[in-house]
Order: structure tokens, then C-alpha cells, then sequence
């Protein structure tokens, strides 16, 4: 083959000036499994613990509102419903208030972390949150609520869009859903986790003249704190600066990567992908979809132990009958992701998933009994197992880090409208069997099914990144960059694959 780059295919030419190919004597062979095993397993072993960690203790506070409200509710006048007259839609409220800021800031937050460095604005954000916490145990009235509400949202906005395009400056499409698996599956352990612990604090009721719902929000809060600290200081930012590497590890776990993936180079934003990437209406069915699954992810979040506990169970029992459907969906979430990317497929494994969720809440929507609503609890326990690998699709359809940002950021942002939405649907005047909100969630993931089709036949079903040029990929294989570093706007602003050639066929760029 030529060497010269004048004589190559025009779109081989441009990877290889954007990545350095041919420009250093430094090879990396991509085709060096051993090697890869290598890098991947310390990759695992670096950066997952950080952020299941921190999703885990971002989970715990997030739902200690929703085991607040069933937290000694055998003892009334210690209830934090009663004690901060959460009656009516007050408590629906509450939960939607943080929504609010939360959504507004979450998309620009994942500009903020590629400036900023992960490590000290993801860390920056567990600070903030766990503070507010806290302060929560401080409240005396229905308004303090809302406003700790609101400040925990402005605090808390781009945790989980900043670690998921994290994930993605580190691990290929093809590895993504089996890392967000465990990732999502700390929020099962957390969900398991908050019943017991909210079990064991329910003890602590009256001790230092403190309301068990008040302990709950306090020792909560504590360890974002602490955690947070130790990620700003210690969590690794980027392959090219990651201290556990050795320069040939740098080097492969640069290349390996692509011209698709985000990279510590990029441009923090480009205002040409920006609008190409926002402007494309498969970006929205993206984001309808997505949101229509976090209105059932929500509502399992704040609602399943006020299911459990309308099925006649009280105190600490309702609290334990938590745990159980969050380890099922713990299995599930790592089952459904492991083999998506075993197999390489994705579309096929969110829409199994989205099956098994709304039977849940067809379940619950047409049942009685409390066993098969308690079944159905374990059901809609595993909303998560379709999110992921939906989204580990999600982020194989656009390159570079602006699209990356915004497909992750607005994607996730528009989403959580659905925790503005969820608690509505609701209303505590439709329990114990809430069969307006039941329904009205069946419909969105019936919708949801029929879009993930649409974008499963206009992009395809792979867990990879669409083609971008014949040959490209074997040209990446001969060598690369031992830095990593790019042409100024490389991917951010090219197009893979060219717009002319492919603007409306599969492979079109998002």
C-alpha cells in the first residue's frame, strides 16, 4: 500500500492525520489481546470501584426522601409525613421540585467536566450534595423542604451524564453496557442497601432528640462527603494521564479507543457538532424514549416502598420487603448487559427488558392480591436492565466529545423532566393500587418499544460505532500517536462517515 498520504482514500488521509498514524515509529499492534486483557483489567480496576461507589451513595440519597416516608410509620407523630404535614400532593411535590434545577443544569455540567477534569468536578458535585443532606435533618416545615429539595438538585445535576461519557473516554462501545451494568447495578445494591439501612436507623428514632427520618438524612449524607474528597483527589481523569499505565500501556489504551470515542484533546466544545448533533431528529426519538423509561425508573425509586407497605405491611417489615427485589434486579441488570456485549447486540437486549418491566406494571395495574403485585415489584425492579444497554447504544452513534457531551447531557437531562412527571403520576388519592400511574407508565414503555424498533432499523442493532471509511480501521491498526494527541477539532469537527455520502442512509452520523 502507498505511503503516501496524497495517494489514500480522502477519508483514510483524514484518520490519519487526526490520530498521528504513520507519524511516529512507536507501533501499536490493536491486535494484541493479551495486551488489551491487560489494559482493560486495570482500566476495571482503577476507575469502576470510583464510580459504582459513588452511583451507590448518589442512589442512597436519592431515594432516602421515598424510605423517609414510610420510616416509623408505625409511630406517626415521628413520621416525617406528619411532622412535615406532607399530606395531599405535598410529598408528589417535594420529589419534583428537585427535578427542576437538576434538569436546567445538567447538560452544560458535562462541558464543566471535561474542563475541569472528572475527578474534580465529579468530586466537586458529592461534596455539594452530601452537605445538603445533611442539612436536610435541619428542616422544621413543608418549605424548607422545597428549598433543601431544589439546592440538592443544583448540587446533584450532571452526576450521572458526567459518569457516563467518563465511561466512554475509557472503554470501547462494545465494553460500555457491561460497565454501566455494574454501574446501574450499585443503585440495586443501593436500593437493597437503603432498606436496610433504613431498617436499622428506624432504631435511632428518638436518640440525641433526633426523628429517625432525621438520622436517615444525616448518615446519608455523611459518607458523599468523605467519598467525594477522595474522588477529587484520587479517581483518574484520562487514559493519556493515568498513572497505572506503563507507556506502552498508555499508548494501546489511547489507540484502542478510535477516532469515534471522546478524547482528552478535543475541543471542550464545538459549536458546528453542537448544532449538527442537536438538529438531528433521530437525536430526540433518542431522547422521548429515554425519558419514557426514566418516568418508570423514577416511579420505582420513590414509589416501590409505599407499594410494598400499601400491600399491609408496616415499620421495619415494609423496609425489608425492599431488599429482595433489588438484588433480583441487581442479576438481571448484569445478566441482560454482559451478554449485549458478549454478543455485540443491543437493541434486542433493551427490548426484552422493556417487556419484562411493563408486565410489571400491567401486573400491577390489574392485580389485587398482594403476591402478584409483590412479584410485580420485582419486575419493575429491573427498568435499569434496558436503560443500559439502551444507552450503551446511544453513545456508539456520535464521535468526539461535544456530541458525546450532548448526547449523554441533554439525553439524560430531557429524561428527568420524567422526575418532574412521575410523582404525579401518583397522586396518593389513586393508592393503595394506583392504577392511573400503572397504566400511564404501561403506555410509555409500550411507546418506548415501538421507537427503540425505529432506531434499531435506522442505526442498527450493534454495540460498535457505525463504519466511517473502508479501510480506516486497519490503517488505525498499524500504528498510533504514543501521546494520543490530534489535529485541533479533529473528530469534534469531522464528519464520520461523510454527510454527503450517507445523510440519510444507516449508518448516518447522529
Amino acid at each position: 500500500m502507498a505511503t503516501n498520504e496524497d495517494t489514500k482514500q480522502p477519508d483514510i488521509g483524514r484518520v490519519e492525520a487526526d490520530f498521528g498514524v504513520g507519524s511516529t515509529t512507536n507501533a501499536v499492534d490493536l491486535n494484541d489481546k493479551a495486551l488489551e486483557k491487560r489494559v482493560v483489567r486495570k482500566i476495571d480496576t482503577w476507575v469502576l470501584p470510583f464510580i459504582c461507589i459513588s452511583y451507590l451513595i448518589n442512589f442512597l440519597d436519592r431515594v432516602n426522601l421515598g424510605n423517609a416516608r414510610t420510616l416509623n410509620n408505625d409511630t406517626p407523630q415521628f413520621n416525617i409525613v406528619k411532622e412535615l404535614g406532607l399530606t395531599g400532593n405535598r410529598y408528589n411535590i417535594a420529589v419534583a421540585v428537585f427535578f427542576v434545577p437538576y434538569v436546567i443544569f445538567e447538560a452544560p455540567s458535562n462541558f464543566a467536566m471535561k474542563y475541569f477534569t472528572p475527578s474534580v468536578w465529579i468530586g466537586r458535585i458529592m461534596i455539594s450534595w452530601g452537605i445538603i443532606t445533611i442539612c436536610t435533618s435541619a428542616v422544621k416545615s413543608f418549605g424548607g423542604l422545597l428549598a433543601v429539595r431544589f439546592f440538592l438538585g443544583v448540587a446533584e445535576a450532571g452526576f450521572f451524564p458526567g459518569v457516563v461519557m467518563y465511561l466512554c473516554y475509557w472503554y470501547k462501545p462494545s465494553e460500555r453496557a457491561t460497565r454501566l451494568a455494574i454501574f446501574a447495578g450499585s443503585v440495586a445494591v443501593a436500593g437493597a442497601f437503603s432498606g436496610l439501612l433504613a431498617t436499622g436507623i428506624s432504631f435511632l428514632n428518638g436518640k440525641a432528640n433526633l426523628a429517625g427520618w432525621q438520622w436517615l438524612f444525616i448518615l446519608t449524607g455523611i459518607p458523599a462527603v468523605i467519598f467525594g474528597a477522595i474522588v477529587w483527589i484520587f479517581m483518574p481523569n484520562f487514559p493519556q494521564d493515568a498513572k497505572f499505565f506503563t507507556e506502552e500501556e498508555r499508548a494501546f489504551a489511547i489507540a484502542r479507543m478510535g477516532p469515534f470515542a471522546p478524547n482528552k484533546e478535543d475541543k471542550t466544545f464545538d459549536a458546528k457538532t453542537a448544532k449538527e448533533t442537536l438538529f438531528n431528529p433521530l437525536f430526540w426519538v433518542y431522547a422521548v424514549s429515554y425519558f419514557f423509561m426514566v418516568n418508570s425508573l423514577n416511579a420505582f425509586s420513590y414509589f416501590s416502598p409505599t407499594i410494598i407497605a400499601n400491600l399491609g405491611f408496616k415499620g421495619y417489615t415494609a423496609q425489608l420487603l425492599t431488599v429482595p427485589p433489588n438484588v433480583f434486579a441487581l442479576l438481571m441488570i448484569l445478566g441482560n448487559c454482559l451478554h449485549s456485549d458478549y454478543s455485540k447486540e443491543r437493541i434486542r437486549h433493551a427490548l426484552g427488558a422493556l417487556v419484562l418491566v411493563g408486565t410489571g406494571y400491567l401486573l400491577l395495574a390489574l392485580l389485587t392480591n398482594w403476591i402478584g403485585r409483590y412479584i410485580a415489584v420485582f419486575l419493575i425492579a429491573c427498568t435499569n436492565a434496558a436503560v443500559m444497554p439502551f444507552l450503551a447504544h446511544r453513545t456508539a452513534t456520535v464521535s468526539g466529545s461535544t456530541a458525546t457531551a450532548l448526547a449523554t447531557g441533554v439525553t439524560i437531562a430531557f429524561s428527568n423532566c420524567g422526575g418532574i412527571s412521575a410523582p404525579f403520576l401518583f397522586p396518593s388519592t389513586t393508592g393503595p393500587n394506583y392504577a392511573m400511574g400503572n397504566w400511564t407508565v404501561f403506555g410509555m414503555l409500550c411507546a418506548t418499544f415501538l421507537m427503540t424498533i425505529y432506531l434499531g432499523f435506522r442505526l442498527g442493532t450493534s454495540s460498535e460505532y457505525r463504519d466511517f471509511a473502508p479501510g480506516a480501521a486497519e490503517q488505525l491498526a498499524r500504528s498510533a500517536d504514543l501521546d494520543g494527541k490530534v489535529a485541533d477539532q479533529a473528530r469534534d469537527s469531522a464528519e464520520y462517515p461523510p454527510a454527503a455520502a450517507n445523510a440519510e442512509g444507516p449508518g448516518a452520523k447522529m
